[in-house]
C-alpha cells in the first residue's frame, strides 16, 4: 500500500463552502476544504462520505476546492451570516499533505481575518505552523481555536494507524507554540483503541504532555466503527496487530464498544482529568441558529 501520495487528484469547483450541522462539537458550522484525506487513517469516521461522490477510495481520490476561499468570502458576506464559529477540517484535515502544494490554507484564513470570523482548526498536522503569523492576526480580532487529533505517543503504534500524519508529540509540540502566541488549544484524543491505546501509560502521557504545552481542553472518546469504516480497520488490523483482532471485535456490539468498557475507560480519563486539573469549555461564542438561512448557505 503506498501510504505517501493518493493515486487520484481530482480538483473541483463549490459553489458554497459551509455545511451546517446540529451537533455543537465543536461548532454547529463545518468548511471543509478538501473531500478525502492522505493522512491514511485506519479509524477514519468520515469514510462513508466518499460515496456521495461515487468513490469509495478515501484516502486515494483526494477532491481539491481550489475555489474554497473564494466561496467561503461569498458565504461569509450574505446577510444572513451571523458570525458564527465554523470548524474547518470537520471531515478531512485541511492540513493533509496535499496542503503542502496546494496552499489553500492561508487564503482561507486571510478570508476569516477580513470578515473578523471566529475560527476553530481540528489538525493531525504540524503543518498548520507555517501558517502561524496569520492565525496569531486573526486572533487579534476573532476568537482562533487550535484542536490536535492524538491516539497514541508510541510511534511504532502510531506510523501503523495514522502513517502520514505528525507526530504525536510534534503535534502537541505544535500546540505550545500556539499557546505562546496567545492561542487557545486543545486536544481530541480521539479515537482510543481498546486493547491498542488505552493504556494507562499512553493516556497518561498524552494529559501530561497536553498540560505541559499550555492546552485548554482534552475531549476523549473510544473508537466507533461505523459503516465501512469497520472492514478497513479490522484489515489493517489484522496485518499489523493480528493478535488484537478478536480481543477488540469482542468488545463491539456492532458499531460501538460495550458499556462496561466504556464505563471503565471514562472512569481512567475522570481520574487524569482531575490529575492534570483539565476542563472542557471551548472559548468560542455560540452559533445563533434562529438567525441563519440554511437554504441560502450549503456545501455542494
Amino acid at each position: 500500500m503506498d501510504y505517501h501520495s493518493p493515486m487520484s487528484i481530482k480538483e473541483i469547483k463549490i459553489k458554497t463552502s459551509l455545511h451546517y450541522h446540529d451537533n455543537e462539537f465543536a461548532c454547529n458550522w463545518d468548511l471543509n476544504v478538501y473531500r478525502g484525506c492522505g493522512h491514511r487513517c485506519i479509524y477514519c469516521f468520515a469514510q462513508y462520505s466518499h460515496k456521495y461522490l461515487e468513490s469509495e477510495e478515501f484516502f486515494d481520490d483526494i477532491f481539491v476546492k481550489t475555489n474554497v476561499a473564494e466561496a467561503l468570502h461569498a458565504d461569509f458576506s450574505k446577510r444572513s451570516w451571523n458570525g458564527s464559529p465554523v470548524n474547518i477540517c470537520g471531515v478531512t484535515d485541511g492540513y493533509q499533505p496535499l496542503e503542502a502544494q496546494y496552499m489553500l490554507m492561508p487564503r482561507i484564513i486571510q478570508t476569516f481575518i477580513r470578515h473578523r470570523n471566529p475560527m476553530i482548526i481540528t489538525t493531525k498536522s504540524t503543518l498548520l505552523l507555517r501558517d502561524i503569523d496569520l492565525l496569531e492576526e486573526l486572533n487579534k480580532i476573532a476568537s482562533v481555536y487550535v484542536q490536535a487529533s492524538v491516539s497514541s505517543m508510541d510511534e511504532s503504534i502510531r506510523t501503523k494507524i495514522e502513517p502520514n500524519a505528525s507526530p504525536t508529540s510534534d503535534r502537541l509540540y505544535m500546540l505550545g507554540e500556539l499557546h505562546k502566541r496567545g492561542i487557545n488549544t486543545g486536544v481530541l484524543m480521539m479515537p482510543i483503541i481498546p486493547h491498542l491505546t488505552d493504556n494507562d501509560e499512553n493516556l497518561d502521557a498524552i494529559f501530561k504532555l497536553a498540560k505541559e504545552n499550555g492546552t485548554l481542553t482534552l475531549h476523549a472518546q473510544v473508537l466507533h466503527l461505523r459503516g465501512n469504516t469497520k472492514k478497513v480497520f479490522f484489515d489493517h488490523m489484522q496485518i499489523f496487530f493480528p493478535e488484537l483482532v478478536e480481543k477488540i471485535k469482542f468488545l463491539y456490539n456492532g458499531s460501538y464498544v460495550k458499556k462496561e468498557y466504556v464505563d471503565m475507560f471514562y472512569q481512567k480519563i475522570s481520574f487524569l482529568r482531575k490529575k492534570y486539573n483539565f476542563y472542557n469549555k471551548i472559548p468560542l461564542h455560540k452559533c445563533q441558529k434562529q438567525n441563519v438561512q440554511l437554504s441560502l448557505i450549503w456545501e455542494v
